[in-house]
Formats: structure tokens, sequence, C-alpha cells
């Protein structure tokens, strides 16, 4: 049996409450925001401005919705406690984590391509293109930084040298000195 918070049925027909008049939609959905109102409440708002909708209708239309919020909610708390990590370690594994997550949403948002529509494939073509070019950049950013680093590294070798020399260092001292700044490893002597 699936887990609940993984299957979601999908309605076969779309809700009364969403073929409603979209300003009484929109005063539904602000009731079911607040919380505060009970269904029969939102029963009642939805005559009161000339709409006509069942209890049945008006229960599924809200449990769907506060499901909806919950999802949202979750989401958003993942959301900050990664954007908090990617915010310590910007080019670490979380960042890339992060576009590879994107992809996984980009293809499940669109279920099943059979029944896809083309407003929707080409969602999904714009996401993974948006993604690439993320991942592009991404890459593009730690190349500067390790030639930036590199160069800074260059720079404070050449100048650790000629201090080194002028303080008396032999020759090879100063060679070893600058390949250890460097970080380039030790020739193995023959």
């Amino acid at each position: 049996m699936a887990d609940k918070s993984t299957f979601k049925r999908t309605p076969s027909r779309p809700s009364n409450v969403t073929k409603l008049d979209p300003k009484i939609k929109e005063a539904v959905d602000a009731a079911v925001r607040e919380g505060r109102a009970t269904i029969n409440e939102i029963v009642r708002l939805v005559e009161a401005l000339g709409g006509e909708a069942s209890r049945s209708s008006v229960g599924r239309y809200v449990k769907n919705a506060r499901e909806r919020l919950e999802d949202f909610r979750q989401a958003t708390q993942v959301a900050a406690v990664w954007v908090d990590k990617l915010g310590k370690e910007p080019e670490g594994d979380v960042g890339r984590m992060l576009l590879e997550m994107l992809r996984v949403v980009a293809w499940k948002s669109i279920g099943d391509l059979d029944t896809a529509s083309p407003e929707d494939l080409m969602f999904l073509g714009k996401a993974i293109k948006d993604l690439a070019s993320a991942d592009k950049l991404a890459v593009d950013k730690a190349i500067n930084l390790r030639k930036l680093i590199a160069a800074e590294a260059a720079k404070v070798a050449t100048d650790v040298a000629k201090t080194a020399k002028k303080a008396g260092l032999s020759d090879e001292a100063v060679e070893l000195i600058r390949t250890k700044i460097l970080g380039i490893p030790e020739a193995k002597k023959a």
C-alpha cells in the first residue's frame, strides 16, 4: 500500500467549489487559509455570495486545501533549513544537491507524461534548461574561484621566495617552500 504522503488521489473531475465564480472561490480560499471557519460556515458563505455547493463538496475542498497548505508549510520549513545550510556552504554538496532536488520536483510535477499538456511539457523543458544553466554557472564560479586562489597562492609563493632568498636560504629550500605554498607535490628523486 502506498504511503499517504507520497500517493495522492487526483480527482476525476473538478470540485464544485473550483467551478464557482472566481470571487466566491477567492472568499472560500480566504476562509480556508484563515482556518477559523467551519465547513457549515463556508457553505453559508457560498450561499450568501450567490453560489451553490453541497456540504460534502465543500468538505472535500477544505480537506484538500488544508493538505496542500500543510505540504506547502512543510516544504517551506525544509527549504529554510537547506537555504540556511547553503548560505554557510554555497560551493559545497548542498548547492549541487538542491539542483538535483529541483530536477526531481520538475519531473514529479508533471507526473504521467502521457496525460501532460503541451504547456506542462514546455514548463518542464524550460525548468530543465534553467537547471542546466544553473549547473553551468556553478561550475564556472568554482573554476573562477580556483583560478583566483591559484593566482593569489602564486603571488604569495613569489613574495615568500624573494624574502627567503634575501634571508640567505638555499635555492633548494626556497623551492621547497614555494612548492608547499602552491600545493605542488614534491617530485620523487631518482
